[in-house]
């Protein structure tokens, strides 16, 4: 993680280090792979630590709290104050809660050090469900064979090599309720990038009645193709190749 990507991140706090905002980084951390989120620690420290070193010369020492509030209010608020520590009087701060931004990194390094491993697999594509209904059998057996195709495909393989990633993990979100629904996330961490979209609940529970094998794979590919052209754009893969079409 780069100095600008640090404060990128910072800047996902809005401003202030508290309970909720801290929430935030941590979630867009966990969109980063292990190394990132510990340089992101590092940087932090770093800048904490300089902070207070040079509030301390000028004789305006800041406390543990002080300082991780100044941080949290953004780079050119923090370069401002580390040039003239005494500036930090001029505004009120809230740091009941500044002291989570420490604890941030450290939390999500934990929960991503602690996840289980992708079972091993010899290809590049795997597809996955996320539902808070039936999926009907023949939708999701049509999307894996769909992704099958897919994957074995030798153009389709070269496109994925431009990723620079081995493995391609795609979660189909198919949830009627609407609160549950997420906007479309592209992650790319752990050696893997993945892609979570929410699609059309009614469209799949419609399959459940009898005779809709056509109907399936029509659905099927239209999701499935949605995704790819998601995760191309998002990473500049440049167009996708020709669909594979089921019989």
């Amino acid at each position: 993680m780069k100095e600008s990507e640090f404060w990128a991140a910072i800047d996902e706090m809005k401003g202030c280090a508290d309970e909720a905002s801290v929430h935030e980084l941590q979630e867009f951390l966990l969109g980063e792979d292990d190394e990132d989120v510990a340089a992101f620690q590092r940087h932090l420290e770093r800048h904490l630590s300089e902070l207070r070193r040079r509030a301390e010369e000028a004789g305006n020492p800041l406390g543990e709290a002080e300082a991780c509030a100044v941080v949290a209010a953004g780079k050119s608020v923090y370069t401002r104050i580390l040039n003239e520590p005494a500036k930090f009087q001029e505004r009120e701060w809230d740091c009941e809660e500044a002291t989570l931004l420490e604890q941030a990194a450290p939390e999500v390094l934990e929960f991503l050090q602690g996840l289980p491993e992708r079972p091993e697999r010899a290809g590049w594509l795997d597809v996955s469900f996320g539902s808070d209904f039936t999926i009907p059998p023949i939708y999701e057996k049509s999307v894996e064979g769909l992704a099958d195709l897919v994957e074995d495909s030798p153009e389709w393989s070269r496109w994925w090599e431009a990723a620079e990633s081995p493995r391609l993990f795609i979660i189909l979100g198919l949830m009627k309720s609407a609160e549950l629904r997420e906007p479309t996330r592209l992650r790319r961490r752990h050696g893997f990038v993945e892609f979570s979209m929410s699609i059309d609940p009614q469209r799949v529970r419609r399959l459940r009645l009898p005779g809709k094998a056509r109907q399936a794979a029509e659905v099927a590919s239209d999701d499935l193709a949605t995704c790819l052209k998601h995760v191309s754009d998002a990473l500049s893969l440049g167009a996708i190749p020709s669909f594979p079409q089921t019989a």
